[in-house]
Formats: structure tokens, C-alpha cells, sequence
């Protein structure tokens, strides 16, 4: 097999991205806009040395999937756009939450009934970030096409919460009158580098990320248009990508915002944390803290819970109606300040509550992407709780973890949310108990 070579294929699932993924001539090939089931013409861009397997781009669908549609944004890739980030978006929204599900069946011991959504299926987005990109005169608010620097158009994009693409598309319009300078990441120069959005459904607030504190993008929606009512800056001067930066000041407005998530307020700051899409995160959380669980036990109490990542508090505040006393841990210094608690590693939070021999009764977390990692998974079997709860956007990275705490914990439940439809992205909750005898005894 080389590049250019013509491949005829049926897909049997997809990879974490989304892209379709077949077998040809004893390798396997990852392919972007292929679905499950499909029949298609693929020719090959690049064979990997190392690893059996190629990389390869959609010429022909021969036998199509049987809920495969048109994709309704015109920034879609499938529509001659470049924007990458809803790979799904060509099946209808139950296809796609079919497809998430057969994925996970491929990586968990415990089936998931279904992938479990609410509310709209474009327009739920009511956190954003955009990267700044063009030049000076032509400044665009986009993306990167998936593993490439090439730019990609945003404008209009459809799961956006209206107000947010609102204030996304006058601030496009102010940058090119003032001819702001976009940040170019290659040649380490420029001015704006990244704009995020939130919004609580009435309102926005908009942060500014520049390259520096002297910046002509403070000057953008200074006039608080199109419901903005807040607009903040952070300064990220280095070489990463990294969009969060310098603690934010006030340029204008309001410094955050205040929306509701089970009934618990939640503040929105200008670098915080917020769950893009807030109908169906409140599902993930209460299923979280082990509310409106059918056919479930009733919710563990106690004296004593742990909340680990704790972000926002939604999790803690629901916890306090149960448990005598909820300590959150919290890395975030903005999210851990509205706790009222230190900013803290999650790792030495725990080895500290070892070494003070607490006993927990109840331990959640809603880790990163990565997922807990191999000190956090030790920590927790030696503290040996009775019941782990964890909130996972990562399924490879929860896997991990799973098989790290399979000594010393079963996994009782595990459901999937369909948190950011028209993507591959789903939002995972764990339920483990601890083992009452080792593994091949239980």
C-alpha cells in the first residue's frame, strides 16, 4: 500500500475524533466523513512506518449509511468549509448517538443502554473559544482543521449558543476596522490570540486573550453591543497554546456572570469553568452525586464526602444536602476562590487526607480528559472509600483509570450523556463500589 493507492472498504466503527475506520490489505485505515455500515471509495494520503495502518480521505460512498444527510453548516468540510470540529454532523442526531454507543461497547466491560440527551441539538453551546486568525485588516475568530494549522472559518457556526455567535460576529467586524493583529503562534508575534465566550442564556461575557497587556484588541466591544455585558483580558505571553493566562482584568462591564445548574447558583468569571452545554450536564452531574438514578438505591449519605475537580461547586452544593461535611479540591485558582478554598493538586489533596487517616464515605471526580492518572488511582485504593463516582469526557482515559482501580473497586454502572451533539464527544459517569473480596472471589 502506498499514497495515492485506490481502497475499497466498509467502515466497522470510528475512532475518538470521529473519523470512520476500515481494514484494507492488513492495515487499518482512519478516514474523516466514513460511517459505520458504509461502503465507500477511499484514497490513501499517507502509510504509517511503524504501525499497520494508513490514513486516508473520502473519494466515493457507494453504499451510504441509511440516516447520512446533508450537513446543515456551511462551514462543514462536507460543504467545502474547513472547520473539522462536527465530524458527526452528516447523520441524523439518534444515528449519531447510536454510533457513540457502539464505540463505547468497544471499550467497557459494562454496556451502556443508551447515549442520554435533552434540549436543542444546535445552538447548545454556551461556552466558546475561538482562535484568533488572518492578518491585520482581516482578522477572522475560527479554529484549526483537525491536525493542521490550516485556518477554519467559524462564522454562523451553528452550535453555538445565537447570542454568542452574535458577539463572535460584531467582534470579527470590530477587529478588521481596527485593524487588530491576530497572533501568529509560528512566528511568535502578534496581538489577539484567542476571545471566550459565555453566556447564561440573557447574557455575555466576553475574554479577551492577547500576547500582551498592551493591546489594541482591549478596545473591542468596549461599548458592550449585542448583550455583552462584561469584557475582561487575560495575558498569555509565552510559546504554548495554552489559552488560559494571566489572572483577568476588567476592561468593561461586569467581571461575571450568574447562571443556574441544579438548582445551585453558578457564577460565571471571565477564565471559569462552564459546561458548554448546561441541559444536559445537569443530567451528568446529578447522575454524578447519585440523584434520579431509576430503579437505583436511594443516593449515599454520610459524614464525610470528598469532591475532587470540583470546578464550579454544583457538585458540592448537591453533596451538602447529604453528607455533614463536603470538602472540595479544586486546581482551577479562579473556580477554587468561588469555593472558598486554596487552589490544590488533586494528588497532594489526597495524600494529605491519607496521611490524616479520613474516612471518607464518598469520594466524585470530574477529572480532565486524561482522566485520574496512575498517582490519583493509587491514593484512592489505599484510602479504600466505599463508593467512587467519576465524571469522564475522556472514555480512553476513564479506561485507564477503571483498569487501575479494578483491583480494589467494581464498576456498578456506567451511563453516557450526549453532551456535545453533531461530535464524537460524549460525558461518562462511573459508579464503583468497593469489592468485598478480591476480583477472581467476587
Amino acid at each position: 500500500m502506498k499514497k495515492g493507492d485506490q481502497a475499497h472498504v466498509t467502515a466497522h466503527g470510528i475512532t475518538p475524533e470521529g473519523a470512520g475506520i476500515a481494514e484494507h490489505e492488513g492495515r487499518t485505515l482512519t478516514c474523516p466523513g466514513l460511517f459505520p455500515g458504509e461502503e465507500a471509495v477511499l484514497r490513501i494520503e499517507a502509510v504509517s512506518r511503524q504501525h499497520p495502518r494508513a490514513f486516508a480521505r473520502l473519494e466515493r460512498i457507494e453504499v451510504p449509511h441509511p440516516a447520512r444527510r446533508a450537513a446543515p453548516c456551511p462551514n462543514h468540510v462536507a460543504r467545502g468549509g474547513r472547520c473539522s470540529g462536527c465530524a458527526l454532523m452528516e447523520l441524523d442526531e439518534a444515528a449519531q448517538r447510536e454510533i457513540k454507543r457502539e464505540h463505547l461497547a468497544a471499550r467497557f466491560a459494562l454496556q451502556v443502554e443508551r447515549v442520554e440527551s435533552a434540549g436543542p441539538e444546535l445552538g447548545y453551546r454556551w461556552s466558546s473559544k475561538r482562535v484568533a486568525l488572518g492578518r491585520a485588516g482581516s482578522c477572522r475568530l475560527g479554529s484549526y482543521a483537525r491536525e493542521s494549522h490550516q485556518a477554519a472559518a467559524m462564522t454562523g457556526c451553528l452550535v453555538e449558543h445565537p447570542l454568542l455567535r452574535a458577539a463572535f460576529d460584531r467582534l470579527e467586524e470590530q477587529a478588521r476596522e481596527l485593524a487588530i493583529v491576530p497572533f501568529d503562534e509560528r512566528a511568535g508575534r502578534g496581538d489577539l490570540r484567542y476571545v471566550w465566550g459565555k453566556t447564561n442564556g440573557r447574557e455575555v461575557l466576553i475574554t479577551l486573550v492577547t500576547a500582551s497587556l498592551e493591546s489594541r484588541a482591549a478596545e473591542l466591544l468596549c461599548g458592550l453591543e449585542h448583550n455583552v455585558v462584561g469584557v475582561s483580558q487575560s495575558v498569555q505571553a509565552d510559546s504554548s497554546n495554552n489559552m488560559r493566562g494571566s489572572p483577568a482584568r476588567l476592561l468593561k462591564g461586569v467581571a461575571e456572570l450568574s447562571t443556574e445548574l441544579l438548582g445551585h447558583a453558578v457564577p460565571l468569571g471571565a477564565l471559569g469553568f462552564l459546561q458548554p452545554n448546561p441541559e444536559v450536564a445537569a443530567l451528568a452531574y446529578a447522575a454524578l452525586v447519585g440523584e434520579r438514578e431509576e430503579g437505583a438505591s436511594p443516593p449515599s449519605s454520610g459524614k464525610l464526602a470528598l469532591d475532587l475537580y470540583a470546578g464550579a461547586g454544583v457538585t458540592t452544593a448537591r453533596l451538602r444536602t447529604r453528607f455533614e461535611l463536603v470538602v472540595p479540591c479544586e486546581a482551577y485558582p479562579e473556580s477554587a476562590a468561588q469555593l472558598g478554598v486554596e487552589a490544590r493538586d488533586v494528588g497532594d489533596f489526597l495524600e494529605q487526607a491519607q496521611r490524616e487517616q479520613l474516612r471518607a464515605d464518598l469520594v466524585v471526580a470530574n477529572p480532565p480528559r486524561r482522566g485520574l492518572g496512575d498517582r490519583v488511582c493509587s491514593v484512592l485504593n489505599a484510602m479504600d472509600v466505599p463508593e467512587l463516582r467519576i465524571m469522564s469526557c475522556g472514555p480512553e482515559g476513564l479506561a485507564r483509570d477503571l483498569a487501575q482501580l479494578s483491583s480494589r473497586y467494581q464498576l456498578v454502572s456506567l451511563r453516557a450523556f450526549d453532551t456535545l451533539p453533531q461530535t464524537p464527544h460524549v460525558e461518562l459517569v462511573a459508579c464503583l463500589r468497593r469489592r468485598t473480596a478480591p476480583p477472581h472471589q467476587a
